[in-house]
């Protein structure tokens, strides 16, 4: 099992990954989601706040080491369901009854950047690490619902540029494009996290209504995406 922790301060779940560098397998997203469901069903909180141990690395994105390790394995089942699976995880955050804040103290890097659009709210460092979606050095095609997902998040402008280019935004680049609420120094960025969560007491019930609302679009184009994933007609 992924080594995730939960911390309640007030009102606020904290969760921190701490896979190192927390690149995102079947083990890991398996374990995310059952940290949402788990701080939905067993605890009262408002806000989510998920954070990385890593001093560096919030996280480097898809495990590609494990996809290479499962597909010499003849595995390719796992792959497939891995990749089911992550799209679940971004629908279960396009539609959490929280209100959800990422919180990067490091590189955020592919699938963990298109991972951490789905957060309400994005805060970062700005002394050090990148948000990067280098799809096209990998080889992966970029789907509907992840087009849709950027277009909300990033300018209109931006999304090309960093899927053809696969270029790397600092901290403060990221918050000049509102690609993230604001960037802090290191010391400074959980404190300025917490604070902002902490301000955030939003009934469960209306949030939850909202974002099915807002992010409709989104979700039909992931469904349709996930349909394809388990029809077996696009591969890593």
């Amino acid at each position: 099992m992924a080594k995730l922790d939960l911390k309640l301060e007030g009102k606020v779940a904290v969760v921190t990954m701490d896979e190192g560098d927390n690149k995102l397998n079947l083990e890991m997203v398996d374990g995310l989601l059952a940290m949402l469901d788990r701080v939905v069903q067993e605890t009262d909180a408002l806000t989510l706040v998920v954070r990385s141990g890593h001093p560096h690395i919030w996280s480097n994105g898809f495990d590609l080491d494990w996809v290479a390790a499962r597909y010499g394995a003849g595995d390719k089942e796992s792959v497939a369901r891995f990749l089911v699976r992550d799209i679940e995880m971004r629908i279960r955050l396009l539609t959490y009854p929280l209100i959800t804040v990422a919180a990067f103290t490091g590189h955020v890097f592919g699938g963990a950047a298109v991972l951490s659009c789905c957060f309400d709210f994005r805060f970062m460092r700005s002394d050090r690490g990148y948000f990067c979606i280098p799809v096209v050095d990998r080889g992966y095609p970029i789907l509907p619902g992840t087009r849709e997902l950027l277009g909300n998040v990033l300018p209109p402008w931006l999304v090309p540029d960093l899927i053809l280019t696969g270029r790397r935004l600092t901290g403060l680049e990221c918050a000049a494009y509102n690609v993230v609420a604001a960037a802090y120094p290191n010391e400074e960025l959980m404190d300025k996290v917490m604070a902002f969560a902490a301000g955030l007491n939003k009934d469960r019930k209306i949030i939850g209504h909202m974002k099915q609302v807002i992010n409709a679009r989104i979700i039909q184009l992931m469904e349709e995406d996930k349909s394809v994933l388990q029809q077996g007609e696009i591969r890593v």
